[in-house]
């Protein structure tokens, strides 16, 4: 997924539609929604955004720019960075957008798209179950090493911590008696060998 990352930072370039243009005939009104969603757009205020292309589509649906509010509104919907992100209105708003082109009116034209068939695409990717998309949107299997950690209560933690202080004691215990035989046999040996132990015999 983070190539789709990376493929979107460069499709989206969502800044101001200097193409567009405003004409002497377009109304003020018109122009400042316009540069009022393009501004929101570009400060990722996508909330702010999508209700103001909203309002030039169902205000102005039959000018440049509420056709081309079409684009941004799936756009919106893709871009990672929007906390509202979902492929399924993305690819309904694209796809409405691209029928666009179906129309042989010189006054229906658009300009994005080439952008919007690849934007489409990877919105119908992301809307198929994981297996059925294309190999770079499938997810990446990971390999996860968990530590394994026994929690013990908290009682039954001090009843161990004081039988494993108990062991050390006995063991404690057990090496001094050791040390002790160890000496108490060194000095028989050196009794049972010394000077006087063949004359005794």
């Amino acid at each position: 997924m983070k190539r789709l990352v990376r493929l979107l930072t460069v499709l989206l370039p969502l800044g101001g539609c200097a193409h567009l243009g405003f004409g002497g005939g377009e109304a003020a009104e018109r122009a400042d929604l316009w540069t009022r969603a393009q501004e929101a757009l570009a400060a990722q205020e996508f909330a702010t955004a999508e209700a103001a292309f909203l309002e030039i589509r169902d205000r102005f649906p039959d000018t440049l720019e509420g056709r081309e509010s079409l684009f941004y509104l799936g756009t919106i919907h893709i871009d990672p960075r929007n906390p509202e992100w979902d492929p399924r209105p993305a690819e309904d708003r694209l796809a409405e957008y691209l029928a666009l082109m179906e129309q042989e009116d010189e006054d229906s034209r658009i300009y994005r798209y080439p952008e919007a068939r690849t934007l489409h695409e990877l919105a119908r990717q992301l809307n198929l179950p994981p297996e059925s998309r294309v190999a770079g949107l499938q997810p990446e299997e990971r390999v996860v090493t968990v530590e394994e950690r026994v929690v013990v209560p908290g009682q039954q933690s001090r009843e161990l911590a004081a039988e494993v202080a108990d062991l050390r004691r006995q063991l404690a215990e057990r090496d001094a008696r050791i040390r002790q035989q160890a000496e108490e046999l060194e000095r028989i040996r050196r009794t049972l060998t010394g000077p006087g132990a063949g004359a005794a015999q």
